[in-house]
């Protein structure tokens, strides 16, 4: 073919073709790397296992206060304490906290007194156990008692062989000055009293007091005393309103059943079976016998996600460096 003008301005097109398509290439090259590293980032969060609660865990709280309530945009009640908690050590051992005062540090609406006597958590080789004990508690809102009791307990057992126990006692157990009995794992007992709230007519004072006890095949969990409280009254020229306040827990001890050994596997001796007769080699002897080749295993191992990673962090620094030479020489050509 003549070498003519024609021919040389198509050459000299398709080698610009050529460019552009390297040029676009070259851009590309930073974003697609980094998809890659954002896909194996992805990868590995994916692949993070949610952390768990270990067996023999063990813990115990004794008064646990979380009470709110506002009426017409005015707070009337806040209260947040936890007050004597015992966590069972992760190593083994036990945590225990005695004799502390039963107070509400800036509540408002609320009062308490009484004693924690004791919170206590264990983690053993073969049992976890927790309890939790409280004296003399009288806890007031706006101004009525709402629950007074001499002693409040509450235990569990979770030994590594055998049924989980959960047990809860009262002595002189009173709600709004009335005495309560309290069954386990029931809906419990419901009273109200009238409270005087600013902005509420015929405001009322709501509380249900339940017990729980409870086993399972892995742990126990025992409360000696749960309240959920409510407001109830009207606004003047207003419709009924229910304001929900919050709970009060007293005396929780909670446990779950140690892992036990792993059972140590029993030898057995293998059966001795007849002697067969040995069959003559198949095929010529003077031939090498096949060999199977091993194949790869494969699984779900890290090498795959850390290839990915440095593949894109090598397109990322690949395609810069290609765009920096790149806008250098087009300087150097339009100097």
């Amino acid at each position: 073919m003549p070498y003519t003008f024609e021919s040389a301005f198509s050459m000299v097109e398709r080698g610009l073709e050529r460019a552009e398509a390297n040029v676009r290439l070259i851009r590309r090259l930073p974003a697609l790397g980094a998809m890659a590293v954002a896909a194996s980032g992805a990868v590995a969060l994916s692949t993070v296992t949610p952390a768990l609660a270990a067996p023999g865990d063990a813990s115990a709280r004794g008064v646990v206060v979380d009470l709110s309530a506002a009426v017409l945009g005015t707070t009337v009640i806040t209260a947040d304490a936890v007050i004597g908690t015992a966590t069972a050590p992760a190593g083994g051992g036990t945590d225990t906290d005695t004799a502390l005062a039963i107070a509400i540090p800036g509540a408002l609406g609320v009062t308490a007194t009484g004693t924690v006597v004791e919170v206590s958590a264990t983690r053993g080789e073969t049992a976890s156990s927790a309890n939790a004990e409280i004296a003399d508690l009288a806890l007031a809102v706006l101004g009525t008692p709402v629950i007074d009791a001499d002693v409040i307990t509450a235990a569990v057992n979770c030994p590594q062989v055998g049924a989980q126990t959960a047990d809860t006692t009262f002595v002189g157990l009173e709600l709004f000055g009335e005495p309560v009995e309290l069954l386990p794992d029931t809906p419990g007992v419901t009273a109200s009293a009238a409270v005087t709230v600013p902005g509420l007519v015929e405001a009322a004072l709501n509380a249900t007091l339940t017990n729980v006890e409870t086993v399972t095949e892995d742990g126990a969990t025992a409360i000696a005393v749960q309240a959920t409280l409510s407001l109830t009254g009207s606004v003047i020229g207003g419709p009924l309103l229910d304001i929900p306040v919050g709970t009060v827990i007293l005396a929780e001890a909670r446990c779950e059943r140690p892992l036990g050994p792993s059972p140590t596997p029993t030898p057995t001796q293998p059966t001795p079976s007849p002697a067969q007769p040995t069959a003559p080699p198949a095929g010529d002897p003077t031939q090498p016998p096949t060999v199977t080749p091993t194949l790869p295993v494969t699984g779900g191992d890290a090498s795959g996600l850390w290839w990915l990673f440095g593949t894109g962090l090598a397109l990322i620094v690949t395609g810069t460096a290609a765009r920096l030479t790149l806008r250098r020489s087009r300087a150097s050509l339009d100097a």
